[in-house]
């Protein structure tokens, strides 16, 4: 397995991934997530535009040349006059082919995100997980993350 920043041709790798993403996704909450035929068009999300951001961090994993796991980490800055400046790395995505799970990936990515967000400033880092997702909450947990706040809901 090799980490590397993501290239605009491991676009359909890592759409190929958000596809598995979402179905998980949809068939837990049906009430938020949509049926979709095919995964996102470069339209719908411009990959080529966060490849150049320099508030992003890309990262894939690699196995026999295919992209199986990716992480995306945006640098960002406190926005609330009452919070205390800071840097943070916000992960947007963490993702693993189903089928290379629990062999190290997202522990990779992971850590590889944390590694360049530090050189990049990032003194913390956050990202937001599904309460369905159990098997997600207990990885982030053993990475030494923590529930920092919740979203809460009700049907109306």
């Amino acid at each position: 397995m090799v980490i590397r920043n993501l290239k605009l041709e491991d676009f359909d790798d890592v759409n190929n991934l958000f596809m598995q993403l979402h179905n998980s996704e949809m068939e837990q909450r049906p009430d938020l997530f949509r049926k979709i035929e095919k995964p996102n068009t470069p339209k719908a999300w411009d990959f080529e535009a966060s490849l150049s951001d320099n508030n992003k961090i890309m990262l894939g994993a690699e196995v026999n040349d295919k992209i199986v796991g990716f992480a995306i980490v945006q640098i960002r800055q406190s926005t609330y006059k009452i919070q205390t400046p800071r840097t943070y790395a916000y992960f947007e995505n963490i993702v693993v082919d189903e089928n290379y799970r629990r062999i190290g990936i997202g522990t990779a990515v992971y850590q590889e995100g944390i590694k360049r967000a530090k050189e990049l400033g990032a003194t913390s880092a956050e990202l937001k997980v599904w309460n369905f997702n159990a098997g997600a909450i207990k990885f982030y947990q053993s990475l030494g993350m923590s529930v920092q706040s919740l979203t809460m809901e009700q049907a109306l």
